[in-house]
């Protein structure tokens, strides 16, 4: 310390400077107090905001003691929180905080890339920064390395981890063909002060359709009894010049810590590509009661879709927990309901009573149903009513594992205006698993027996068994054995009810494995019903070149004059360079000269670690899209899903 250290005087402090207020902590090499109100600090300068963990630096810091507030001459900061990869960088010419913290600047740029030149930032009039929890950048450009290409309004960079999808930042618009709508953009403006009030503008054009506007919101009361959301999007389809709205809203009410009511709304043009359908409109209203042993709920549905049909239902729930053991569950509906297709019109009115009655005991599980509709035009299969008996072990000696289910019931089907008295005994034994000579055996068997006030009695019997077999550890064979037999007559008594096919069924399949690790993998599957007819052999190749590298091909092989391979399916996935990785999906069409049909091709390149370009090419839609997609703030879009199952490109690819 040098100079005076008395109130009202001035003073210099060297070396390792701290200077607390609020959660905030100045550090310096140097700080200099002019005597009335201003402490400079210099060297190495920082504020450390340890509520929300966040820093920011500069080459000076001149800090109000009376307003609690700091000016950064050449501000910059940066933080982890809430990025998935790297840091979010920020940085402004005038950066000071107030006295709750908050960072204000002019200037501004953020990214959250290490070379922001050679990836993405983004510039602005000014920002906020919230620490812990957001930028907000006002009048911003969006520059891919020295080009602008984009401005908003707002954007907002949480500085948190954002759960809910509708939050998440999106800053690039995506772009695209497709020759139903021609080229195209698709946009989202974000906006919102907090997360009980958020949402953001949807903007899309296409050259063929014309502009279409949206608008998102989602809105939560501060003490959590009220929220509601709003989806509301409007296109004129300068086409046809007619104009379609697509409208969703939705509140839900906290009325007390045991009701609550739920309000919905939704009204659907049905715009889309080759989609003529009416308008759609659906409102609901529930209203739902819970306590620790019971719950009632009281619930409205009206459904319309144009002039064509609409619909009408009011339902009561009530379910009761009256001890451990005991509990019921009863829903009353009434509804109606009204159609008029191609001039013919048809209603209906219903009245349906549901009960079920359940109690359990340490061995035994019992259900009690009465299942009753009455309708102007009936339908469908009643109970009235149905007792349902499952042991929770039978015969727990017997060498094989044994469940039952035994259900005894009075039936009726009053469209036909017919009712029996009918009992069942389902068994089911197995799995049973075992290990014979090097191979793994697993067999189950279904058998039900049903017996009926009209004297008739009928059976039948499931089967399925199966024998893996690995001879080497490159090789490994696994047979399939399944049968279904029936024994009784087929369509009697009853008309919908236990309905036996006419005849008996059993058939065998082989499959023939030959792999190396996750190098390769063939698989080859034969198959018969044990008819005079050859069955199909399917087959299907994994190779994996690298570890990056995925190539996977199948189909099958039709024995018989004229036939043979019609179409091969297959996807390739395979690295281009370092930071780039493309797929590609066909149908090779060995009828058609090999032809290569429906070719899918999707395109993603990283670039710097800090964003990812991800194209597509779908032949079949004649479809082309472009999206960025930010590493530090992971979206919903397209990822690589080769061999999953499941699509190979999501269907939230493009989706706003």
């Amino acid at each position: 310390m040098s100079g005076n250290t008395g109130p009202g005087k001035p003073g210099d402090a060297t070396g390792n400077v701290h200077i607390l207020y609020g959660a905030e902590e100045i550090v310096g090499d140097n700080a200099h107090y002019d005597g009335l109100r201003t402490v400079t600090i210099t060297g190495h300068t920082f504020i450390v905001n340890h509520a929300k963990d966040s820093v920011l630096e500069a080459d000076k810091i001149t800090f109000d003691t009376i307003d609690q507030t700091a000016i950064l001459t050449n501000g910059r900061g940066t933080s982890s929180e809430g990025v998935n990869i790297g840091l979010v960088h920020f940085n402004a010419k005038d950066l000071h905080t107030d006295a709750a913290g908050v960072g204000h600047g002019l200037a501004p740029s953020v990214t959250t890339c290490e070379h922001q030149r050679g990836g993405y930032h983004i510039t602005g009039r000014n920002m906020d920064v919230y620490p812990g929890d957001k930028i907000v950048i006002y009048k911003a450009i969006l520059w891919l390395g020295a080009a602008a290409v984009f401005f908003l309004p707002k954007v907002v960079i949480p500085l948190r981890t954002v759960d809910n999808p509708n939050q998440r930042p999106k800053y690039f618009p995506d772009v695209g063909y497709d020759s139903y709508e021609g080229f195209w953009i698709k946009t989202r403006i974000t906006f919102g002060k907090d997360q009980y009030f958020y949402g953001y503008y949807v903007v899309n054009y296409f050259t063929k359709v014309g502009l279409g506007l949206g608008y998102v919101a989602f809105y939560t009361k501060r003490n959590g009894r009220r929220s509601a959301n709003v989806n509301f999007y409007e296109i004129h389809d300068k086409r046809v010049d007619a104009t379609t709205d697509n409208l969703t809203f939705g509140e839900t009410e906290n009325i007390s810590q045991t009701l609550r009511s739920n309000f919905q709304l939704s009204y659907q043009s049905n715009f889309g590509p080759y989609t003529n359908l009416p308008a759609t409109t659906q409102v609901s209203e529930t209203i739902a009661h819970q306590t620790a042993h019971t719950s009632q709920q009281y619930s409205y549905t009206r459904s319309t879709t144009g002039s064509q049909s609409s619909s009408n239902s009011i339902s009561f729930t009530d379910n009761d927990q009256f001890n451990s053991k005991l509990s019921n569950a009863l829903n009353i509906n009434l509804s109606s309901s009204s159609t008029n297709y191609g001039g013919t019109a048809s209603t209906n009115s219903t009245a349906t009573v549901n009960d079920l009655l359940h109690y359990v005991t340490p061995g035994e599980d019992y259900q009690l149903t009465y299942d009753k509709t009455i309708a102007a035009q009936p339908y469908g299969d009643e109970e009235v009513p149905q007792l349902q008996i499952r042991p929770y072990k039978f015969f727990p000696h017997f060498w094989i594992p044994t469940s039952a289910n035994f259900t005894i019931g009075e039936y009726s089907e009053p469209a036909y205006a017919y009712s029996a008295a009918r009992a069942n005994m389902a068994l089911v034994l197995g799995p049973e698993i075992a290990q014979i000579f090097g191979s793994d055996l697993q067999a189950t068997v279904n058998v039900n027996q049903y017996a009926y006030s009209t004297g008739d009695l009928k059976a039948s019997i499931q089967q399925q068994a199966s024998l893996t077999t690995p001879i080497t550890q490159h090789f490994v064979n696994t047979l399939t054995y399944s049968e279904e037999n029936y024994n009784g007559p087929a369509s009697v008594p009853f008309y919908t009810l236990d309905q036996f096919p006419g005849t008996n069924t059993k058939n065998a399949q082989d499959l023939v494995r030959v792999l190396n690790g996750n190098t390769y993998n063939l698989a080859v599957g034969f198959a018969t019903n044990f008819v005079p007819e050859a069955q199909p052999v399917s087959y299907q190749l994994t190779v994996a070149p690298s570890p990056r590298s995925l190539v996977l091909i199948g189909g099958s092989f039709i024995p018989g004059p004229g036939q043979g391979f019609e179409s091969t399916s297959l996807q390739l996935s395979t690295p281009i360079g370092r930071d780039t990785q493309a797929q590609f999906v066909t149908t090779i069409d060995w009828l058609n000269h090999a032809r290569l049909e429906q070719k899918v091709l999707y395109v993603t390149r990283t670039i710097g670690s800090c964003y990812q370009l991800q194209g597509l090419y779908n032949q079949a839609q004649k479809l082309v899209t472009l999206q960025i997609n930010i590493l530090a703030f992971p979206t919903q879009g397209a990822t690589f899903a080769l061999g999953s199952g499941g699509p190979l490109i999501p269907t939230s690819f493009n989706n706003l």
